[in-house]
């Protein structure tokens, strides 16, 4: 069964109704997550990428190929870019949610990764509609 990508986002909400320190951290990958996830999956399966086929025959860095993608749209699309850039911003923010070791305004942080990735998710389902 395929999983629903848009599901790690519901996670991310419940975690980041907390103050505990780890799933406020948990909330913002899961943000990232999940919204990278349904962003690649637009590139792979709506405009068929072949460089982000199920076989892996290009070796390429997702993480940074998707948002680019969004950012560098042949048609000019301003809410690709925005996706493209939101993207960017929320990677940062999960890196560093998973990487450093002092994270301050966490709860503040955390409001705005799912803000970032509730934009994100309403510019995708516009793209596809």
């Amino acid at each position: 069964m395929k999983f629903d990508w848009s599901e790690y986002f519901n996670l991310a909400q419940e975690l980041a109704g907390t103050s505990e320190e780890a799933k406020l951290r948990s909330a913002i990958s899961r943000a990232y997550y999940s919204v990278f996830c349904l962003a690649r999956n637009y590139w792979r399966d709506i405009q068929q990428d072949p460089r982000l086929s199920r076989n892996k025959t290009y070796e390429i860095n997702p993480h940074q190929y998707v948002p680019q993608k969004f950012i560098h749209n042949q048609s000019k699309s301003q809410t690709m870019t925005d996706i493209g850039r939101d993207l960017t911003r929320l990677r940062k923010m999960r890196n560093k949610a998973d990487y450093e070791d002092t994270f301050y305004n966490l709860e503040r942080e955390a409001r705005t990764a799912l803000m970032l990735a509730q934009n994100i998710i309403s510019a995708l389902n516009e793209l596809t509609q």
